[in-house]
């Protein structure tokens, strides 16, 4: 019964993340290159648990590790008509500059500072190949493999990186930070469209039902830890008389 109770109580610690990985992707259903996560329970199958399973030893089971993981499939990509939204078509990510260091994004809605630099909505600057973009002049585009050209003349080009998603953690704000010194990258293979927005690649009708899933799940596995607790205290109070 006690193994019951921590078999239960783990399913629960895994249901509990997945509920707040769920919500996440929900909420950000509506932002521009958003990629959901999921989350996956990982236990390899090691000598002790052989053991355990062939009754060999009364050892427990090696504790399991819940990770979360980036589901990096393209978002559909819709027209603005504005010229600082940029959407990538393929992989790879832009660019920015912020406060805390490097970051990379798939959110292309920008927009133009007051000294004529392409930022983010955050005000992180967006990098080119040449440092930070300077998007100011009478006529601004940016060409399917990225040139900057600021009234006819190319002044720069968007720095579009990849890299291997182990490298980096997804944080707030839609970017992603190294995860350590050292990066692995690869070669974006990603067009770039100008007056274009990348969706989130949530769906709202998956992420709901999923939802409901979890808490059924979440219900059941508190019902029999309600259960096999009665069932111990039942069998404590026999053993007492």
């Amino acid at each position: 019964m006690i193994k019951g109770i921590y078999y239960s109580s783990s399913a629960m610690q895994y249901l509990d993340e997945k509920l707040d990985v769920i919500a996440n992707n929900l909420a950000n259903a509506d932002t521009s290159g958003f990629k959901r996560s999921g989350v996956a329970f990982n236990q390899q199958l090691t000598a002790e648990q052989a053991k355990y399973r062939n009754q060999i030893d009364s050892s427990p089971l090696p504790e399991g590790t819940i990770k979360t993981y980036v589901e990096n499939t393209q978002g559909p990509i819709k027209q603005t008509s504005n010229p600082f939204n940029f959407a990538l078509d393929g992989t790879g990510y832009f660019t920015v500059q912020t406060p805390n260091g490097v970051a990379w994004t798939r959110d292309g809605a920008f927009t133009m500072n007051e000294e004529g630099y392409l930022t983010t909505l955050d005000g992180n600057y967006v990098m080119g190949d040449y440092g930070p973009i300077r998007a100011e002049g009478k006529k601004f585009s940016v060409s399917d493999q990225g040139d900057i050209i600021v009234d006819n003349i190319v002044v720069n080009k968007l720095l579009l990186q990849d890299f291997h998603k182990d490298s980096v953690v997804q944080k707030g704000g839609n970017l992603y930070f190294p995860k350590g010194d050292y990066m692995m990258f690869k070669d974006p293979d990603a067009n770039i469209r100008q007056g274009y927005l990348e969706s989130s690649n949530v769906s709202i009708v998956k992420e709901m039902i999923a939802m409901i899933a979890v808490n059924r799940q979440y219900q059941a596995n508190d019902k029999a830890i309600k259960t096999q607790d009665d069932a111990l205290g039942r069998a404590a109070s026999q053993i007492a008389r």
